[in-house]
């Protein structure tokens, strides 16, 4: 467990360096990252779709994901979709939506993707768009934080919660490494930290319910990626990060909250995080 963790939180540093480029006041540099970001997340997206195929085409496994390329036809689709993203930056967002709208008609009707191909699409894509709205919003540093905040803190305890104290698995077919004691424990202790950082809030009840509830988001993202992972018979998304595998298998909790929260601000939800 030991050398399983150092190798985890070195290779941390490396994943910390392109999070924290979101935080900067720079234009340039938050649209470089988050678009390399975009990228990365869509290509293993992409690659893992079509090893998919590739061995539902084929029935057998003689090849290693690693190895597998993506269409000509799906980087022009990542090109388009960075460049659907500097369109939300620099002008209205109902601009965006309609050129989103045509272009998502056009890949499902023309280009004939497929359903599981298109909303995986929409799914990798749609956390990117809300981090460029939100950069927009006074509160943007404060809603970063905390996504960041919860979906590290709940990785971290579930990981150690569940190596320590072990116990029954969750659902062992799609993710074998995920316990209840670790699912337990990457709820609880950020639930006590939150309520450690807003000891002096007097609706300490709305601490408590908006921490459990994010941190089970980040847990149910989290298991969403391990069920089309295991859909693909892979481990890991990519091998991009040591230790952590591919863009995607940091991220999976990360969209899923991203996309949640920004449906509960539309909504005008009360977040304690925001005074």
């Amino acid at each position: 467990m030991v050398k399983d963790f150092e190798l985890r939180f070195f290779s941390s540093i490396f994943l910390f360096i392109p999070l924290f480029f979101l935080f900067s006041k720079n234009n340039f540099i938050f649209l470089f990252v988050i678009q390399i970001l975009l990228s990365l997340s869509l290509w293993e997206f992409f690659r893992l779709k079509s090893f998919k195929d590739y061995l539902k085409k084929k029935k057998k496994i003689n090849i290693l994901l690693s190895r597998h390329k993506i269409s000509s036809l799906d980087f022009v689709i990542i090109f388009k979709v960075n460049l659907a993203l500097l369109l939300t930056f620099y002008y209205s967002n109902i601009m965006v939506f309609v050129v989103l709208i045509f272009f998502l008609l056009y890949s499902y009707l023309i280009l004939k993707f497929d359903f599981e191909k298109l909303l995986g699409l929409v799914y990798c894509s749609t956390p990117f768009f809300i981090l460029v709205n939100l950069r927009n919003d006074y509160n943007y540093e404060q809603f970063l934080f905390f996504i960041f905040f919860f979906t590290i803190l709940t990785d971290v305890f579930s990981f150690f919660s569940g190596k320590i104290i072990k116990g029954k698995k969750i659902y062992p077919s799609i993710s074998s490494g995920k316990t209840v004691s670790g699912t337990i424990g990457g709820i609880v202790i950020p639930c006590i930290l939150s309520l450690l950082m807003f000891i002096n809030l007097k609706d300490s009840y709305l601490v408590v319910f908006s921490s459990i509830f994010f941190s089970m988001i980040v847990q149910l993202g989290d298991f969403l990626e391990s069920y089309f992972k295991r859909l693909c018979n892979v481990k890991d998304s990519g091998n991009l990060i040591p230790g952590h595998g591919g863009v995607l298998d940091r991220f999976d909790g990360l969209f899923l909250l991203i996309i949640v929260i920004f449906i509960l601000k539309i909504l005008n939800f009360n977040f304690f995080f925001i005074i």
